[in-house]
């Protein structure tokens, strides 16, 4: 089954990295942008597409980051509060014996 998975994640990778050329490929043409004053080499068109695209992929990484994070004390929390508990009805049987 990991290795069905591992495949699949390579095939997909494969589409997108053969998307991404195909993008560039059909966008040759070459233009400049001009980003709060400050002009930004001439590349292809594809090439600023997929920029745009990874910067907003970047940031909304970034930005559910925290409650990522939020979730994953709270699983840690609940974690040690379920240990608690089940080694507690241990505890007491041994007392009663």
């Amino acid at each position: 089954m990991a290795l069905l998975k591992k495949l699949c994640l390579l095939l997909l990778g494969l589409v997108a990295i053969l998307l991404g050329i195909g993008l560039v490929l059909t966008n040759p043409d070459t233009i400049t942008i001009d980003f709060f004053g400050r002009e930004l080499g001439p590349l292809p068109r594809g090439l600023w597409l997929l920029a745009a695209l990874f910067a907003g992929c970047l940031m909304g990484v970034l930005a559910s980051l925290p409650m990522l994070l939020r979730l994953r004390r709270r699983v840690h929390v609940l974690n040690q509060q379920l240990i608690k508990l089940r080694v507690a009805p241990a505890r007491a049987q041994n007392k009663t014996e």
